[in-house]
C-alpha cells in the first residue's frame, strides 16, 4: 500500500520514512515533494515555496514491509536514493523563487519545470554534472550533449555555443525584456517564449532552421521582431516586423506592430495570437489563406476585412477577439461572404458561419455554426438561431457569459458538439417551437429552462384601443394613428431597423428593411409596447 509522510532531514538523512510519495525538509526550511523508490523524482512543487532553493543530491525513506495480502507492517528497511530527475512542470507557477542549484546527481529536467517562476533569476547547476551546466554563470540549464538551452530565467545569458533553445524553456517568464540569440542558434523549440509578457523584441540569426509552434504567442509587448539578412529560410522583408517562411510566402509569427506585407500568402496558425495591443491589421489581396486561432485574443482588434482572394479560412481565426465589431468579406470573394451586413464569415460552400463577433447576426440561410465561432466572445446577450440551423461547433459558444436568452425558430434541436455553451449560465431561458421540448430536452440537456413560446407572432393585428392600427399584408407593413406617433421596427435581438418620425400614416415594405435571421419583427409605435410580426407571411406571393 502507498503511504506518505513528512520528512525532516539535515542534509540527506532522514528521521523518519514510507513507500513513495515523499516530502522532504532542506536546510533552508523550505518542504519539498518527491517521487522515491530506486532513485527520487522531485515532482509538482506547492506554490508558496519562495526564496533560494539548494536541491538535495540524495533522500532516504523506510519501507513498510507487510504481511501477505494485509496492511499490517512487520519490519522496515531504509532507502538512501539519488535525486536523478526534476520532473515536468515541477515548479510550475512557482512565482517566489528566486534561486534554483541544481545537484550533479540529476540527470533529466523536465519541460517547463521552471515556466512562470516569474521572480527566478538564478540557476546553478552544481560541478560534476555529468550532462548538465550552466557555464560562465548563464543562469541557465544547458545540456551539454546536443548544446541545448534546456530552461532559463529573467536573467539568462545564452552562450554563445548553444544551438538550440528547447521547448517551453522560458514560458511564462515575466520580466524578461530582451533576449540575445547567439549566431550558433539553429533551433528555437515550441512554446520557447510562450507569454513572456515583457519582451519587446527579438532578433532571429541566420542559421536558424527552425521556429517551433508559438514561440512568442502572448508576447503582448513585443513590437520589435527581425530575421538576420543571410538566413535563407525566413526573413522580415521591409521591416515588417513579422517572421516570413520564405518558400512559400507565409507569415509564421507576427506582432502589435507588424505590417503585413504585399506578396504574403498565407497567414499562420497562431500567428498573432495574444497580440492585444494591435488594434487593427491590413491583409493584403495576396492573403489567400489565414489558418486557425490566427489572431486569437487580439483583444484591442476592432475592425477585419477579408480580401477577395481568401479560399481558406481555418477554425475562426477571431477567436476571443472581444472588442471586434466589424467583420467584412470581399464583395468579389467566391468562398465566404458577409452577407446582409451579418459581421460574419459565412463559407457558401456549406452555408456555415465560420467566425461571428459580438454584433452578429445570424443570418437567416445559415445551416451550420462552426467549432469555436463565437469562443469567448463577451457582450452578447442574446442567440437567435434560424430556421435551418443544424449543427452547432465544438466550443462556438463557450466562454460567453454575457449570453441571457437562446431563441431557436428551428423545428428540431440542433445537434451539439462538445462544450458548445461551457461557461454559459444553464438556466437561462432558451425560446423553443411549440412541440420541440422533448427534442431539446434530449438533445440539450446543458440547458433546463425550455419556453415553449416561438415564434409568436401574428399575421394581422385588428383594431386596437391604443390609438393606432397596426396591419400586415402581401409583404409591407401598414401603420395608421389617430395622432402623430414615432414607429420604430426592430429585429428579435432589439436591433433598431427602422424609425419614422411622428406621422398618422405610415406604409413600410419589407423589402426596405435589412432582414436578420429571425422570422420575428418588433413593431412599436409611439410610448405603447411593441408588437410581434411573424415576417414569413409578409412575404409577397408571386
Amino acid at each position: 500500500m502507498k503511504k506518505s509522510v513528512i520528512i525532516t532531514i539535515l542534509l540527506t538523512f532522514a528521521t523518519l520514512s514510507v513507500a513513495q510519495n515523499v516530502w522532504v525538509t532542506i536546510p533552508s526550511g523550505q518542504t519539498l515533494a518527491f517521487d522515491a523508490d530506486e532513485t527520487a523524482h522531485i515532482v509538482n512543487q506547492d506554490t508558496s515555496l519562495s526564496g533560494y532553493l539548494v536541491l538535495p543530491d540524495s533522500i532516504s525513506y523506510w519501507e513498510p514491509l507487510y504481511y501477505p495480502d494485509t496492511d499490517i507492517p512487520y519490519d522496515s528497511v531504509l532507502h538512501i536514493v539519488p535525486v536523478t530527475v526534476i520532473a515536468d512542470r515541477a515548479f510550475l507557477h512557482c512565482h517566489h523563487i528566486t534561486g534554483i542549484s541544481i545537484p550533479a546527481t540529476v540527470g533529466y529536467v523536465g519541460l517547463a519545470a521552471f515556466a512562470y517562476c516569474t521572480s527566478l533569476d538564478s540557476i546553478v547547476v552544481a560541478e560534476g554534472n555529468p550532462i548538465f551546466a550552466s557555464p560562465d554563470g548563464c543562469n541557465a540549464v544547458i545540456d551539454t550533449r546536443d548544446s541545448q538551452l534546456v530552461c532559463g530565467c529573467r536573467r539568462s545569458v545564452i552562450p554563445s555555443f548553444v544551438n538550440r533553445i528547447g521547448t517551453r524553456a522560458f514560458q511564462g517568464i515575466s520580466g524578461l525584456h530582451s533576449i540575445f540569440l547567439p549566431d550558433s542558434l539553429k533551433h528555437i523549440g515550441n512554446y520557447a517564449f510562450y507569454e513572456c509578457d515583457s519582451l519587446t523584441s527579438i532578433y532571429i540569426p541566420a542559421q536558424v532552421r527552425n521556429i517551433g509552434f508559438e514561440c512568442f504567442s502572448y508576447c503582448w509587448q513585443l513590437d520589435t521582431v527581425t530575421v538576420d539578412d543571410n538566413n535563407t529560410l525566413y526573413d522580415s522583408r521591409n521591416h515588417c516586423n513579422a517572421i516570413i517562411r520564405k518558400w512559400d510566402n507565409h507569415l509564421l509569427q507576427g506582432c502589435s506592430s507588424t505590417i503585413i506585407p504585399q506578396d504574403i500568402q498565407t497567414i499562420g496558425s497562431t500567428a498573432f495570437r495574444g497580440m492585444r495591443r494591435m488594434t487593427h491589421i491590413d491583409l493584403p489581396l495576396s492573403i489567400q489563406g489565414i489558418y486557425q486561432f490566427a489572431f486569437q485574443d487580439c483583444s484591442a482588434l476592432t475592425s477585419v476585412r477579408i480580401p477577395a482572394n481568401v479560399f481558406y479560412i481555418g477554425y475562426n481565426p477571431f477567436v476571443g477577439c472581444t472588442n471586434l465589431d466589424t467583420i467584412t468579406v470581399d464583395s468579389l470573394n467566391t468562398m465566404f461572404d458577409s452577407r446582409s451586413s451579418c459581421n460574419a464569415i459565412i463559407a457558401k460552400s456549406d452555408q456555415s458561419l465560420v467566425c461571428g463577433c459580438r454584433s452578429t447576426v445570424i443570418p437567416s440561410d445559415v445551416y451550420h455554426i462552426k467549432a469555436y465561432a463565437f469562443k469567448g466572445i463577451t457582450g452578447i446577450r442574446r442567440i437567435t438561431l434560424p430556421i435551418r440551423m443544424c449543427d452547432i461547433g465544438n466550443e462556438a459558444f463557450a466562454g460567453c457569459t454575457d449570453i441571457e436568452t437562446i431563441l431557436s425558430a428551428t423545428f428540431s434541436a440542433p445537434t451539439l458538439g462538445s462544450g458548445v455553451f461551457q461557461g454559459v449560465d444553464p438556466d437561462i431561458p432558451i425560446h423553443i417551437r411549440r412541440g420541440t421540448l422533448a427534442h431539446f430536452l434530449s438533445e440539450w440537456p446543458y440547458f433546463h429552462n425550455f419556453i415553449e413560446d416561438f415564434p409568436v407572432g401574428i399575421n394581422t393585428i385588428p383594431q386596437q384601443p391604443k390609438g393606432y392600427t397596426l396591419n400586415c399584408l402581401n409583404g409591407q407593413i401598414y401603420v395608421t394613428s389617430d395622432t402623430p406617433q414615432p414607429v420604430y421596427i426592430f429585429d428579435i435581438t432589439g436591433r433598431q431597423l427602422y424609425h419614422h418620425a411622428a406621422s398618422t400614416e405610415l406604409r413600410v415594405k419589407l423589402a426596405d428593411l435589412m432582414l436578420s435571421s429571425q422570422n420575428i419583427l418588433l413593431v412599436k409605435v409611439g410610448n405603447n409596447s411593441a408588437e410581434k410580426l411573424n415576417f414569413v407571411n409578409l412575404r409577397p406571393k408571386f
